[in-house]
């Protein structure tokens, strides 16, 4: 009788700690499978220039954030900005000049990160490069530029200092895209073109030629910038750190792999490894992810300047920083000897302090 007791007690420990382990179990596989995934619609644009954003999905640090980035392509600026003003977007990784066009317009938008700087360039045919080399060449020209985009306003400004009245001295046409840009430059329909990374190096491989680059004129400028509404800001600003620090951590891995980078992008823009290579680490070109505050409120000047807008907007009001710098603290408090980081911490001082 004693032995069948104790056979009992011994038989419901068994059950007791099977049933513990199975309560155990149940709780990893919620853990692992059932917790929320934050979806992020985000627009960008075909070029080589959005590296990051490439690196981030395909390398799955957007993945390891929590975070299930869904990409939209969108073939200029304008057009993604009325997919965000529509609600239809919750980040945008465009060119500096239409968020700049939006707020001016009453938008409440807000800048939260860098994506890319410079790389925009002025093509022209081969065989009239040397007539139209120099800024004071264009006047008279007919010039076709992409809607809202930012060599569009580099080389409006850079007439305009150099005494061109851009609004009458030359004729300038906004076309849909830089391929179409191209085109016209190709059949003779305008004598140059404007067009950003890696346009300008594709450019040269079909016979035409760069004449000028963007930072010639405005060094350091900005390009594509992350931009969100400032609901979305205030709403959720926890996912948009996430996304910062995967945007860094995309920029430490490009500097360190730029091969497999290289592989990462094409399979986002289908181009020649060569062109993609040599667009992403042109001298005329940064991706840092760095928003860069002091140069974007330049670049509102430039474009009231101009006359490009007419705003008397404070543009410090729509430049968040610290999702960015909360990113990037909280990365290099965990890889305090990563060079990247550090030099990002630099820039950042640089940059927005």
């Amino acid at each position: 009788m004693t032995q069948r007791k104790n056979m009992q007690k011994k038989l419901l420990k068994i059950m007791a700690v099977t049933a513990l382990l199975a309560l155990l179990a149940s709780i990893s596989c919620l853990s692992a499978y059932g917790a929320e995934t934050k979806e992020i619609r985000l627009g960008y644009l075909p070029t080589t220039g959005h590296a990051l954003t490439f690196v981030a999905k395909e390398q799955g640090f957007f993945a390891d954030q929590g975070l299930d980035v869904q990409l939209s392509q969108f073939p200029n600026s304008a057009d993604g900005y009325n997919a965000l003003t529509a609600g239809k977007l919750d980040v945008i990784a465009m060119g500096s000049t239409a968020p700049a066009v939006y707020i001016a317009k009453g938008n409440n938008l807000k800048y939260i990160g860098g994506l890319m700087g410079e790389g925009a360039a002025a093509v022209v045919k081969e065989d009239r490069a040397s007539e139209l080399g120099r800024i004071n060449d264009f006047k008279g020209k007919t010039i076709a530029t992409v809607r809202m985009s930012t060599g569009d306003v580099v080389f409006r400004n850079a007439m305009h200092e150099a005494g061109i009245d851009w609004q009458n001295d030359v004729t300038i046409q906004e076309l849909k895209s830089p391929s179409i840009v191209m085109d016209a430059v190709k059949t003779g329909k305008v004598d140059v073109g404007i067009v950003w990374l890696p346009y300008q190096q594709i450019a040269e491989s079909q016979g035409l030629k760069v004449v000028l680059n963007s930072d010639t004129f405005s060094p350091e400028h900005p390009c594509c910038r992350f931009v969100v509404s400032a609901a979305t800001l205030e709403n959720d600003r926890d996912s948009l750190v996430k996304f910062e620090a995967a945007l860094i951590q995309a920029y430490d891995y490009i500097k360190t792999n730029p091969d497999e980078s290289v592989k990462d992008v094409q399979k986002y823009v289908d181009f020649d490894r060569s062109i993609i290579y040599d667009s992403i680490f042109s001298e005329h070109f940064n991706f840092s992810p760095d928003p860069n505050k002091k140069a974007i409120g330049k670049w509102w000047e430039m474009m009231n300047s101009i006359g490009f807008i007419d705003s008397d907007e404070d543009i410090d009001e729509h430049i968040d920083t610290t999702v960015y710098k909360e990113a990037l603290d909280g990365l290099v408090s965990k890889q305090p000897d990563n060079k990247n980081f550090q030099e990002l911490l630099e820039a950042y001082k640089k940059n927005n302090e």
